[in-house]
């Protein structure tokens, strides 16, 4: 399985590809989110945008993922460039959150994971399903409704969050 980890220069990146090499079995390639293009794209089996600072429209080489026909998963950053791509819209979130953790349910049980964001997808697109909100209404988990495409807000690589493997697998289809 080839899997490419794109970075939008986040400290967490590696981190994500040590994650997703010890649930895959597969060594992601990490690249700089600027050199990642469609044809690069198209040699995955699995794409994930890392987390990262800014907000969606300043990674505007994105635009080509809803196209692809890999698996797409989006962490934090990446699940808002998800929706934005697709049609939804990223919305300062009402008091911003770095490095806390909440507790979501997600699949019949409690999970507790670890958010740093500010920004969050205050419009989800069309296209698809909030799996799990926290508390507050704020989408966690998101999943296209046809496309292999999925969106945490919160960090599964965080040594905060339980369980970050289990959101991995899920993403990964095992």
């Amino acid at each position: 399985m080839k899997i490419i980890i794109s970075d939008n220069n986040d400290s967490f990146t590696h981190n994500l590809a040590h994650l997703v090499f010890r649930t895959s079995g597969f060594k992601p390639e990490v690249m700089p989110w600027t050199e990642l293009t469609a044809a690069r794209a198209a040699e995955a089996d699995h794409l994930f945008i890392s987390p990262g600072p800014g907000c969606p429209a300043e990674y505007p080489l994105y635009s080509f993922i809803k196209d692809i026909t890999a698996h797409v998963t989006g962490i934090c950053l990446g699940m808002q460039i998800l929706n934005e791509i697709h049609g939804g819209t990223t919305t300062r979130a009402p008091l911003p959150v770095h490095g806390k953790t909440d507790v979501i349910e997600w699949q019949g049980g409690s999970r507790r994971v670890a958010r740093y964001h500010s920004l969050y997808c205050g419009k989800v697109a069309s296209c698809f399903d909030i799996e799990s909100a926290n508390a507050d209404g704020l989408p966690m988990i998101i999943r296209h409704k046809t496309n292999p495409f999925t969106g945490f807000q919160f960090h599964p690589e965080s040594f905060l969050t339980e369980n970050g493997g289990e959101f991995i697998a899920y993403a990964l289809g095992k």
